[in-house]
């Protein structure tokens, strides 16, 4: 998928981020796996991650080896009208807003304390597995790194962190490399299976590779 179209015409002429468009492809995509009314409003949750290594004091650099990420989560109402780049907006501006309030500072603690209890007491939730969000997005993409790689001698690779028990039901690792958008996507199995995820991500592609057509053919 070229990442010009998403990114250039699709985020930044509206002044959103990468992960709104993902998120919403996600929202979108579980929405209309449920075959749901047409008038039945379902409620999402999604989880941005945010790399505070640029805002802690001392400032760290992107190489600092560490997990140095916070997280806020929003909920949305989702209806069968909904569209790709609208509801993308309202990903973002709710993500925005809560960051603004300094809400991935504010609200570490408690999420820290739910997650360690959860883990801790794996019986307390259905089917000893917690799902803090349909779906969970980095609000930049990750740093490609396959230059250095490249020199290591190392063709491919994929880093992600999981907690047992707890966590979305799928994880989304973008980052842009060789001009296209390039993600891996992670979920917890046995709770959800292969086929049930693929189906999943191929109609989030399908969306994006729709909404990305349609800005192109209006340019």
């Amino acid at each position: 998928m070229n990442h010009n179209l998403i990114t250039d015409l699709g985020c930044k002429s509206r002044g959103i981020k990468l992960c709104a468009a993902l998120a919403a492809a996600g929202l979108i995509a579980a929405y209309s796996s449920k075959k749901l009314p047409d008038h039945q409003r379902e409620k999402y949750a999604v989880v941005t991650l945010i790399d505070c290594r640029s805002i802690l004091d001392p400032v760290l650099s992107s190489y600092h080896i560490g997990f140095y990420h916070s997280a806020i989560t929003n909920t949305h109402d989702i209806s069968a009208e909904e569209q790709l780049w609208e509801l993308a907006n309202r990903c973002y501006t709710s993500f925005a807003n809560a960051k603004n309030s300094n809400k991935h500072f504010s609200d570490m603690s408690d999420l820290n304390f739910l997650m360690c209890k959860a883990i801790e007491n794996p019986t307390l939730t259905p089917s000893s597995s917690m799902r803090t969000a349909l779906v969970s997005v980095f609000e930049d993409p990750i740093e490609d790194f396959s230059k250095i790689h490249q020199q290591l001698g190392i063709e491919d690779y994929v880093g992600c962190a999981s907690a047992h028990g707890v966590g979305p039901s799928i994880a989304i690792f973008d980052t842009i490399r060789n001009g296209g958008l390039d993600c891996t996507c992670v979920y917890p199995s046995p709770l959800h299976s292969r086929e049930q995820m693929q189906g999943l991500i191929d109609d989030m592609r399908r969306i994006l590779v729709d909404a990305c057509n349609q800005l192109g053919s209006e340019s």
